[in-house]
């Protein structure tokens, strides 16, 4: 084990030494211009001396084009490079361009329906940009989903945990999608640096998407308050030579490497490589964090056929991690001081994850395109720390009864354990663009897998219980650490998916009537070997579903969309297990319900919408019968709200991104019935995020950023009776671009601040456990190009 331990020092040297060696090569061979931004130039491809009519004529989006097409007359001999252009019936090769102000997409990918522009998708649907993420200098996508009202992250700050909610419903960190994958990105959390792209996707997704696999494969909360995919940078047209220096507080060093060329008689073969690396002290006290990853995506783009490959590997070693506080008493004590390290020293988490993808598509036909995805995901995980719970008792007691309350009094049980993930996910399908009479119809038909397997071992300490105390506000630096020799759990999880899917949408009048049909047959199964409690252990047991989805498009005018839609999520089958009447049975997956409706007003340089959706959660309850009890799928929970976006440019130097996000969460129907019409645990009734950047016009290539995030107060319990006060976090910043005096290529500094007034709060409340907002936070990067 020491041996082990002692290697991985090298082998991070090795890797690291190996990547810096290739991007340093490749950059001072090349003599051609790179830009500081990250917002990539429209795709191109050079002509050949005789170039063929898809490199010169727009491939036509329907067949009456198509037939107008062929008339066209012949290209000439000699012209300018044109963009490459991806047929309506494919997705790679030419993601949606930015939006004006560079900091959003025109648009994403939605699964099933491909990719679509805002204006023409019936969903609420945000797509953040590569250029945002290396302005705001974002860590991890737990930074970027910062400027989203509808997410609020829910895992500790520090814990290295990015699990959310969308729309005040749980989305598992492991439910990421890569590619159009879900459950391929790593599992905890995920880098920014190597993503070209973070989708966010408002509502259920079962029919675009299929289910998600969620946490340990034997229970998934379905993704059903909405979904996130991430995709991945792939070279652009023009050579990129990138090396970022960054610091972050207290002293955290670190470097960003992005490298990337065109290969080819008509540049049709890419690569791009991507690493990161940073060690030092975090802004807690007492925590070190040694985070790197790199990534390589390949590509290729040719007259019919586009394929990509993309592989990645990240490790991250976090001594010690923060995490999340079990409510066990009805005193929720004030914040400690920002910054203040609660965990004890000899706490650790070292997640490492490899993963990878790889994508192609084939023109069949001017109007019919096939395609598949292979993807797979190794994720292990070793850690070894207490889950504090508040008790507001006195060392050695377990509760705060008269003459033993101490507030802020802490206990927990530590345990050591080990994780494994091993997930495979993939699809297959085609894509149809074709015309009956005056209607247009975009059909896909697919096929996709999705199959995690989830081994744990935990250890826990002798003699038992081996229970430790402290306090919240004292740091527990004089804790020894016990000896874990106690197995405590040994289990072994798999979750099985497979689904056919189907969806048409018909349009009318050039676009101007859009409705869109699907359908999607799912099929779910699980099983659990418990090596530790046999009698715990299912085989193998699955059921199916069938959940549709409707959705309209009108466009009133060309820059104004009204859309509606009805959309289901689906939760992982549950099977009953312990002493309840009805053990053994399988409840069908749980179908979530939304209706939602909505309008997007694009004014030019700046976009506005605003959505109110209903969505309602089925959950499992225990209802008494003479004879004992049973459990029903019988209990749920309602999410109704209205939301408000904006970004794009004011004018050309004022930009702008936010929203608000209203909810009123309730359960129905639930056990005890005496919290019927509640408000339901850990869901804001306003989040607000607003942020601002600003080109001063006395200060040439200088950029000024504001940002202020707003969560209402969340309830911790489902009685009601404990609640987190309301926060409010202001970040600021400043970008400053140059030309460099050695190679006259630019140079961009940026500094931020994260939650400047270094506000102690607790940031979110779910599943009867409550998380601490980060401290102040000081970043600093230069970026370097050659």
């Amino acid at each position: 084990m020491e041996c082990v331990i002692a290697s991985r020092p090298v082998v991070r040297a090795v890797l690291l030494g190996a990547v810096s060696f290739l991007a340093l090569s490749l950059g001072f061979r090349s003599s051609q211009k790179v830009y500081a931004q990250s917002t990539l130039p429209p795709v191109t491809v050079d002509p050949p001396s005789k170039p063929k009519p898809r490199q010169t004529v727009q491939r036509p989006q329907s067949s009456r084009e198509r037939a107008r097409g062929r008339t066209a007359a012949a290209a000439p001999r000699n012209i300018a490079p044109v963009p490459y252009l991806t047929p309506s019936t494919g997705t790679l090769g030419a993601p949606p361009p930015a939006y004006a102000g560079g900091q959003v997409a025109t648009g994403g990918s939605l699964g099933l329906l491909g990719n679509r522009s805002v204006m023409d998708s019936p969903f609420n649907q945000t797509s953040y940009t590569a250029e945002l993420i290396k302005n705001q200098q974002a860590r991890t996508i737990r930074d970027v989903l910062a400027n989203d009202p509808s997410v609020r992250v829910v895992q500790a700050a520090g814990g290295g945990a990015d699990t959310l909610f969308i729309r005040g419903f749980y989305y598992d960190s492991g439910d990421l999608g890569l590619n159009g994958l879900y459950g391929i990105a790593p599992y905890y959390s995920t880098g920014a640096n190597f993503v070209e792209r973070v989708e966010v996707l408002k509502g259920p997704s079962a029919v675009l998407n299929g289910m998600t696999v969620g946490g340990t494969g034997a229970t998934s909360a379905g993704a059903v308050g909405g979904s996130i995919n991430l995709i991945t940078k792939h070279a652009a047209d023009v050579d990129i030579t990138q090396i970022t220096g960054t610091y972050v507080s207290k002293s955290q060093f670190g470097e960003q490497i992005d490298v990337s060329r065109r290969y080819g008689e008509h540049k049709e073969w890419g690569v791009r490589l991507n690493n990161t690396y940073s060690n030092g002290n975090t802004p807690w006290n007492r925590q070190n964090d040694e985070f790197g990853n790199v990534a390589l995506g390949l590509d290729y783009r040719g007259e019919n056929a586009r394929f990509a490959v993309d592989l990645g590997y990240q490790a991250d070693v976090l001594n010690p991690p923060m995490r999340f506080f079990t409510v066990g008493s009805t005193v929720i004590p004030s914040p400690p001081k920002a910054g203040l390290n609660f965990q004890v020293p000899w706490a650790y988490y070292h997640p490492t994850d490899f993963f990878t993808t790889a994508k192609g598509e084939v023109d069949l036909a001017d109007w019919i395109t096939a395609y598949a995805a292979f993807g797979y995901h190794d994720s292990n995980i070793n850690y070894a720390y207490p889950s504090p719970i508040i008790s507001n008792a006195v060392p050695g007691a377990a509760s705060s009864p008269p003459g033993v309350f101490q507030l802020g009094g802490l206990r927990s049980t530590p345990f050591q354990g080990k994780e494994t993930f091993e997930t495979y996910a993939g699809e297959a399908g085609v894509r149809i663009n074709a015309d009956t009479g005056p209607v247009n119809h975009a059909v896909n038909v697919g096929y996709s897998i999705n199959d995690r397997t989830y081994s744990q071992r935990v250890m826990t300490p002798t003699p038992a219980p081996g229970t430790i105390y402290w306090n919240l506000y004292t740091e527990p630096t004089n804790i020894a650490q016990p000896t874990f020799a106690m197995l405590a759990a040994n289990q072994l999880t798999n979750v099985d998916l497979w689904s056919v899917g189907a969806s048409d949408t018909m349009s009318l009048w050039n676009k101007r009537l859009q409705f869109t049909v699907g359908v999607r047959r799912q099929t779910a199964g699980s099983s659990v070997t418990n090596y530790l409690a046999a009698a715990s252990s299912r085989p193998e047991q699955d059921t199916s579903v069938w959940t549709p989805a409707y959705a309209v498009v009108v466009k009133p005018i060309e820059n104004i969309s009204l859309y509606a839609n009805y959309i289901e999520g689906l939760q992982t089958p549950v099977v009953v297990a312990g002493t309840f009447l009805n053990r053994g049975t399988v409840f069908p997956p749980g179908q979530t319900k939304q209706t939602e409706a909505g309008i997007k007003i694009d004014a030019g340089r700046i976009t506005a919408t605003m959505s109110g959706f209903d969505i309602s959660q089925p959950s499992i309850i225990s209802v008494a019968e003479p004879s004992g009890i049973s459990q029903q799928l019988n209990g749920r929970q309602r999410n109704r709200g209205i939301e408000l976006n904006v970004f794009g440019e004011v004018t050309p130097a004022v930009r702008l991104l936010g929203g608000v996000a209203l909810i009123h969460a309730v359960q129905e129907n639930v056990s005890p019935s005496s919290n019927n019409g509640k408000v339901a645990v850990g869901v804001p009734a306003m989040n607000a995020n607003f942020g601002v950047e600003w080109d001063p016009f006395f200060v040439r290539d200088l950029t000024l950023t504001g940002r202020v995030i707003y969560t209402a107060s969340q309830y911790v319990d489902p009685a009601n009776t404990l609640t987190l006060p309301e926060w409010t976090r202001f970040d600021i910043g400043a970008r400053y671009m140059f030309t460099s005096p050695w190679n006259g290529k630019p140079i961009v500094v940026r500094a931020n601040v994260e939650n400047l007034f270094n506000k102690a709060y607790w940031a979110s409340a779910y599943s009867g456990v409550i998380t601490l907002g980060a401290p102040r936070t000081y970043l600093v990067s230069t970026t370097f190009n050659f």
